[in-house]
């Protein structure tokens, strides 16, 4: 196998697949790259870790068809340093490939091409069409709420629902949950499917490099994303999401409004000086006023003000400052309701809308803490 290609298109390629490979892999091909180099002067670029499979066609010069598999994090850092330009890739005896670009010349190890895993294929898949960046804002405004607890494999991936109108997208690590909803012209499922952690941000990953629209499929316990010549696919999480209607708080007894960027940048400064395990603040509600409070006995104590819209009676809780943070920064509007029930309960964050009622298509829930 003998090919040439513009050394940033290749690197972008490259870096792409580098995420998707699986570092600490069990099988050492995992690590590898997958280089096809066809007769129709394409370079097919393969990567994966057996959970999440990326496959990308760049346009090359082909001298000689075939494929070679090489460890994608060296390969990568190698093209990294060459010079733009062409760079010339062949294939030595023993699974060994050469790189020369300009006056330089690299000589890498590889692995037998037939050693590379069979991936998804997509080919008799029928896709539906969706905008890519509503994808990708159901991720954005979900993704930080997924539970990093390996044990807790039910809440290792988003809830993903759609009817073909409308999709939904919830998230929950046990502390808190996010639930976001749009405009979405998706596949009509007839159940949610659970998308992995790192596949969420995967399909981000990819969409972030494309423009306009992107094909969507669900099939043999696979999503698949096609866009322009990238092509993922995501292994889906075979569990059952806890029901979370349950977990969204039906009434409120408070309810404050509150200008977003500004409680934003309170809890900022609070999380300064807060635990830094716990972020724990603690939150008063009083007529027209809500204070914010954090202290630390290696550090010091902080208490801060902040102008609310609210008439109701006084209310002390606990709350992680992080979560709240993160809660309000996926919300796209100026200002944003707080809803409680008592001290001990869940506070519920909705972006307000412009009737003076909240918005519908978000609402975060933050459990509380004990203070």
């Amino acid at each position: 196998m003998e090919f040439e290609i513009d050394q940033a298109r290749f690197l972008s390629a490259l870096t792409l697949a580098h995420t998707v490979a699986d570092k600490r892999a069990t099988m050492p091909v995992l690590a590898n790259v997958l280089l096809r180099a066809t007769k129709d002067d394409e370079l097919v670029v393969s990567a994966t870790d057996m959970m999440i499979s990326l496959t990308e066609t760049v346009g090359c010069k082909v001298h000689g068809p075939g494929s070679l598999t090489l460890g994608v994090r060296h390969l990568n850092n190698v093209v990294r340093t060459l010079p733009s330009g062409a760079v010339r890739i062949k294939s030595l005896d023993n699974s060994w490939a050469q790189i020369v670009a300009g006056r330089s010349e690299f000589k890498l190890m590889g692995m037998p091409e037939g050693d590379f895993p069979e991936l998804p294929d997509a080919s008799g898949v029928a896709f539906t069409t969706v905008a890519s960046h509503k994808l990708v804002d159901l991720i954005d405004k979900t993704l930080f709420s997924v539970s990093t607890d390996e044990a807790r494999v039910n809440l290792n991936g988003a809830l993903f629902e759609c009817d073909g109108k409308k999709a939904t997208m919830v998230s929950t690590d046990g502390h808190r949950l996010t639930k976001y909803s749009l405009e979405f012209g998706g596949p009509k499922l007839g159940k949610g499917i659970v998308i992995p952690r790192k596949g969420m941000d995967e399909i981000r990953k990819v969409l972030n490099k494309v423009e306009g629209e992107c094909g969507l499929a669900i099939a043999d316990g696979y999503l698949f994303v096609k866009a322009d010549a990238l092509t993922l696919s995501v292994k889906l999480n075979n569990v059952t999401f806890p029901p979370y209607q349950q977990v969204v708080p039906k009434d409120f007894q408070r309810r404050a409004e509150v200008s977003r960027d500004e409680l934003i940048a309170a809890l900022r400064q609070a999380v300064v000086i807060a635990p830094e395990k716990t972020a724990t603040v603690k939150v008063q509600l009083d007529k027209g006023v809500l204070r914010l409070a954090a202290d630390n006995p290696e550090l010091g104590a902080i208490n801060l003000e902040l102008a609310v819209d609210y008439d109701g009676s006084s209310l002390t809780a606990g709350f992680n400052a992080n979560y709240l943070i993160e809660a309000l920064g996926a919300m796209g509007s100026e200002r944003s309701y707080l809803d409680f029930q008592g001290e001990l309960d869940p506070c519920v964050l909705r972006p307000a809308g412009v009737d003076g009622q909240p918005a519908p298509e978000f609402l975060a829930v933050v459990m509380p803490m004990r203070i």
